[in-house]
């Protein structure tokens, strides 16, 4: 009995114990969420979020509220920020605009009475102008007239001239006949006078042979006398041959005189012919300049024919064109009527949106004090640094470069143009260089261009992210006396850098394999998609990621993917891990792209079997998130990672305030499937 009575005893006092453990642990749980509390009242939003565990209690659901509030705090006051700038570059503009249509009103007002007057005018020399036009209407078709009339003429003279050069054709033919015909009278002729010469010749031959007989006749007689009685025969003989001697002699005497006139007449002829010859070759010549006059008339009259057609169609075109600009010189009297009638309304438009534009400058400067009410209330919350209020003589001039390719970066940006806005407010100057390489302008050379920019303009400050390849022309720069600020992950040890403002290299890692893990209930198999682990932000996620997850004796690295930082590169390698793994549960990436990994998982039809661990945060990993595609995204404050380095910086180098350290760690947030619902994104 004393024994159970002491059992009891010993069972009371360890529920007290544990009853005063429990006390005491959610007074320490309680007084954390009231210390952060009071904390985010007073506006300081850039505090860690309180520490929960897994256990269902009230002290757990009240942190996750507060740090839930927190966030969403935070969120719209830097995403205020961001549409500050927008709504502040606006009013700027809408002032400018509204002060450039004031200006335009009354310049227009002044044009519309001088329109008036120039209408008047224009109505009048559209008057005139339709005159003139009727006129030249009229002209033209005369002019008309008498082309066709030239032309008609025109046909009838390439007519002629064409049955002209027809008939001399002809004659041409005519006279080169006759000129062969006493080509071979010529040669006649010459055959003949030859033949009769030698008729003249055979004549000589007879008259020879006559004065032979003769001869002959003559010693006959003498014989025959000799012989007395009896040569009496002989000497008839002789005698007849005596006679017919001389009577031959005579034939041939009157046939060579007939001869020798018909060679003269021969020759007269041959004369003749060759005057004849000469006449036709001079002829030939006189005919040939006419043949070519008549062509060349010819030819001129067809080209004249064709000039006066093209003429002839050009005036049709103009006519055409005339009656065209009669009927728009119509439509413009009527317009410029028109014009003249609708001036005065236009002028008391004109007075409207002047009034109107009045009232418009008059809501822009309220407007404005209402900007500048906000900007109040923004600067009641503070969710990172803020720049010191003193400062040196001269204007201190930072320049801050960052990629601009992605989500992140823009969030970066819009930090950057914020903290180039309170600067401006304090004399300071921000200038933030957005660096998005090119095939033909890559990193390095628009790097180097940024910074041998900032020394030329004797800039005292310069940031830039710590794995941008820079070292020489940072180095250039801090011999020159700038200070160089590195953020995002720190930058090569040659570089003697003041400061980096980076996310806890670690701490992504550790609660990725945390948040996975608890996913996987401890249990599954999973794969690395990692890049450069020459960057220092990639190395860290991934060594403390492998050693936060050996930690889960269950859950197993089954394959390990090195990426480069390319929207196709980790696409294709992650269907291409997906493929090899068929029992692949989860997969963790290092780098930039995630949505890349997160489009192939879906594509490859295993949404809901595998997911996906990442960092940064924006609307298309969200999307994924409620997808159930990306198990948790771990947020880098994208817009503090631009902001807050140049006010550091700043406050340093104006008001000599001293860095929190060598590393300056940024806000890191979780949003998963869990909280994303309640979350301001």
């Amino acid at each position: 009995m004393k024994i159970f009575l002491l059992i009891l005893v010993i069972i009371e006092l360890l529920a007290i114990a544990y009853l005063i453990f429990k006390l005491i642990k959610n007074d320490r749980a309680y007084s954390e969420i009231l210390k952060k509390s009071s904390q985010i009242v007073h506006g300081k939003l850039n505090v860690d979020d309180i520490k929960t565990s897994e256990a269902k209690s009230t002290s757990n659901v009240i942190a996750n509220s507060v740090n839930s509030i927190k966030s969403n705090l935070m969120t719209f006051v830097e995403a205020t920020k961001g549409n500050v700038i927008v709504l502040s570059d606006a009013i700027e503009v809408l002032s400018k605009s509204a002060d450039a249509n004031q200006i335009g009103n009354e310049q227009i007002a002044e044009g519309v009475t001088i329109v008036a007057g120039k209408t008047s005018e224009q109505f009048e020399l559209v008057k005139d102008n339709l005159e003139l036009i009727e006129n030249n209407s009229v002209q033209m078709i005369n002019v008309e007239n008498s082309m066709e009339s030239i032309r008609t003429l025109l046909d009838t003279t390439v007519t002629n001239c064409q049955e002209g050069i027809a008939q001399l054709e002809g004659y041409e033919k005519d006279m080169n006949a006759m000129s062969k015909e006493l080509n071979s009278i010529d040669q006649i002729l010459t055959r003949f006078n030859a033949d009769i010469k030698k008729i003249e010749e055979v004549g000589d031959f007879i008259i020879n042979i006559s004065d032979q007989l003769k001869l002959l006749a003559f010693n006959a007689s003498i014989e025959a006398a000799r012989a007395g009685q009896s040569g009496r025969g002989f000497a008839v003989v002789a005698d007849e041959m005596n006679d017919m001697s001389t009577k031959t002699k005579d034939g041939m005497d009157t046939i060579n005189k007939i001869v020798h006139e018909i060679i003269i007449s021969s020759e007269q002829v041959n004369e003749s012919i060759r005057a004849c010859e000469e006449t036709y070759s001079k002829s030939i010549d006189t005919f040939e300049q006419v043949n070519s006059s008549f062509r060349s008339i010819n030819k001129q009259s067809n080209d004249i024919h064709n000039m006066m057609a093209d003429v002839s169609e050009k005036f049709v075109v103009m006519a055409n064109n005339t009656e065209e600009t009669k009927n728009k010189a119509t439509m413009l009297f009527d317009t410029s009527q028109a014009i003249s009638e609708n001036t005065l309304e236009i002028a008391a438009v004109s007075e409207e949106v002047a009034a109107e534009s009045n009232e418009i400058a008059a809501h822009t400067e309220k407007l404005g004090n209402m900007l500048k009410g906000i900007q109040g209330l923004l600067n009641q919350y503070n969710t990172a640094i803020v720049p010191s209020k003193s400062k040196k003589s001269r204007q201190v001039k930072i320049m801050l470069l960052s990629m601009y390719d992605n989500e992140f970066w823009y969030g970066v940006g819009r930090g950057a143009n914020y903290a180039a806005k309170e600067l401006s407010a304090v004399g300071g100057l921000a200038e933030f260089i957005p660096i998005m390489p090119t095939e033909e302008y890559g990193l390095e050379d628009q790097v180097a261009d940024a910074i041998k920019s900032a020394m030329s303009r004797n800039f005292d400050g310069l940031i830039f992210p710590g794995w941008m390849n820079t070292q020489d022309y940072a180095i250039q720069a801090i011999e020159k006396g700038m200070k160089v600020m590195a953020f995002n992950c720190d930058c090569s040890e040659e570089i003697a850098r003041v400061a980096c403002l980076r996310p806890d290299p670690a701490e992504p890692g550790f609660i990725s394999a945390q948040t996975m893990a608890k996913d996987l209930n401890k249990t599954g198999n999973i794969a690395i998609l990692y890049g450069n682990l020459h960057v220092g932000s990639n190395a860290e996620r991934y060594d403390s990621f492998k050693k936060e997850i050996k930690n889960y004796k269950d859950i197993k690295i089954v394959d390990e993917v090195n990426i480069q930082d390319s929207d196709e590169d980790v696409y294709g390698l992650t269907m291409e891990c997906l493929r090899n793994n068929k029992d692949l549960q989860a997969m963790f990436i290092t780098n930039g792209f995630p949505c890349s990994a997160a489009r192939a998982i879906e594509d490859s039809g295993r949404a809901g079997k595998v997911q996906l661990y990442v960092f940064d945060t924006d609307q298309e990993i969200v999307a994924y998130i409620k997808k159930g595609i990306i198990g948790c995204a771990v947020g880098q404050d994208a817009f503090g990672q631009g902001h807050d380095p140049i006010i550091w910086l700043y406050n340093h180098i104006a008001a000599d305030e001293p860095f929190p350290g060598e590393f300056i760690n940024c806000r890191v947030s979780v949003v998963s499937k869990a909280n994303v619902d309640s979350l301001i994104l």
